[in-house]
């Protein structure tokens, strides 16, 4: 068996798609057409591993001047990609020559950012073995929302009135246009938390584009106006809300729990089998918000885990 790890450049933009379309632990957000729209903030240092010459594996990642490599910093998620078909003993090998290349690179430590397994379309735990044998530590853990959606726990009281509510108040929930969802998540991050957005307008109308099918919006509107609504990710057999925003009178008359209501529907038509609401937590993990928690379990979602592992290279 002869392993060869190189360097990802736009001539091995085949060999990227094809691990992620045989991939067992790939969303769409490790595709180069989505991590790339922001490539001039980041050194990229994304790995492909051949085993007998045949693309099994890739590692999105970036390097910074300190050698410090993460896999990815500017993705939600990270890690090695690996090709549903590639066993365990095999995986152990390339996970090894990928370590030693980094070295090679400049990198000194590495902190990688693993898909939640929820997320995997087949059982991948390999990557996490093999750090924890290499004596990486836990650095970071967010606590994250899931909810099964084969046997979804019911909506607790309170949101089942809001759906009602938004209902008889005469609440319409759709498709809309990305922009449209920003400014509303815009307005609301400022007016509440003093923030804005990780994503700018011009940035999702261009992803969206990019990934018509896999990133849309769901608007919930009062007589016309924007009040509440939903910007997802869809990964195949998990749809995921990047975000959710509600205006003041899309609270009071429960637009958000219809968005969710809808959602669930719409995902269950499509096959889906989980919807994530992400992370509830700051801090690296060590705080939790509350009442966010609270309003995502009360749509039924419980506990998962987003994990961080940082070693030496």
């Amino acid at each position: 068996m002869n392993i060869r790890i190189e360097r990802y450049g736009s001539e091995h933009a085949d060999a990227w798609a094809s691990v992620l379309r045989n991939a067992k632990n790939g969303i769409f957000q490790f595709e180069r057409a989505y991590m790339e729209y922001h490539a001039d903030r980041f050194k990229d240092v994304s790995l492909l591993a051949f085993v007998d010459d045949q693309p099994v594996a890739i590692l999105p990642a970036a390097i910074d001047a300190h050698g410090l490599v993460t896999s990815h910093p500017g993705l939600t998620f990270g890690g090695v990609v690996l090709d549903a078909r590639i066993r365990s003993g095999v995986a152990f090998e390339v996970f090894d020559a990928m370590f030693a290349f980094l070295r090679e690179c400049g990198g000194r430590r590495c902190v990688v950012k693993l898909l939640p397994a929820a997320l995997s379309s087949y059982p991948s735990a390999e990557l996490e073995y093999a750090l924890w044998r290499r004596g990486f530590t836990l650095q970071r853990r967010d606590l994250s929302s899931l909810l099964p959606l084969g046997a979804a726990l019911p909506f607790n009281n309170l949101k089942s009135r809001g759906v009602k509510k938004a209902a008889k108040a005469g609440i319409e929930v759709g498709a809309d246009d990305v922009s449209v969802f920003h400014a509303l998540l815009q307005a609301v991050l400022a007016a509440k938390h003093g923030v804005a957005p990780v994503h700018s307008s011009e940035e999702l109308v261009l992803l969206q584009g990019r990934f018509p099918e896999r990133i849309f919006c769901r608007l919930a509107r009062l007589r016309g106006d924007p009040v509440a609504g939903a910007l997802v990710f869809d990964y195949g057999r998990a749809w995921h809300t990047q975000y959710l925003a509600c205006s003041d009178q899309g609270r009071d008359t429960g637009a958000l729990d219809l968005v969710v209501h809808e959602l669930i529907r719409e995902a269950r038509e499509r096959d889906a089998e989980c919807l994530s609401f992400g992370t509830s937590t700051v801090e690296a993990g060590r705080v939790i918000n509350e009442g966010l928690l609270w309003q995502k379990e009360s749509y039924g979602a419980r506990a998962i885990v987003h994990d961080f592992y940082e070693g030496d290279l």
